[in-house]
């Protein structure tokens, strides 16, 4: 089995500036540099105790159903996990972990960040729950 560790928490919100104030005033946390995206915003925080470990915040994506990925969430889509609450874990070896989530018969959704070499794999836990693996470069980079 493959040795995981915990890389980001992603939260989704109608107010990215807002809840990272929040985060930043109330719980400690600093600003790390983020991706660009065009079409919505982001912001990525990291607790100086827990460098390891990032919580990434999301605007919330207005196509999306608004109970679509939740716990119980039945017949949402993993592709709507890049943009909805996920708990996510790092991996170094990326390809072997997603072949074993095929060989499972898991539903899966896979991408590359811009930044062309951060792979990810979206899924759901069996009830429901978001998941993200990502390659294990990720981990360092957040």
């Amino acid at each position: 089995m493959a040795t995981l560790q915990l890389n980001h928490i992603a939260r989704e919100t109608s107010d990215v500036a807002r809840l990272a104030a929040f985060y930043e005033a109330v719980l400690g946390f600093e600003r790390v540099p983020s991706p660009t995206y065009s079409g919505f915003q982001v912001a990525w925080l990291r607790l100086p105790g827990s460098p390891e470990v990032a919580l990434h915040l999301i605007e919330r994506d207005p196509a999306a159903a608004p109970v679509a990925v939740g716990p119980g969430a039945e017949g949402a889509p993993p592709s709507q996990l890049p943009r909805r609450h996920h708990l996510a874990f790092s991996v170094a070896d990326y390809d072997g972990f997603v072949t074993g989530l095929k060989a499972r018969g898991t539903e899966l959704f896979e991408k590359t960040q811009p930044d062309g070499r951060t792979r990810q794999v979206f899924f759901f836990d069996p009830d429901g729950n978001g998941l993200e693996v990502t390659s294990s470069a990720a981990g360092r980079d957040k």
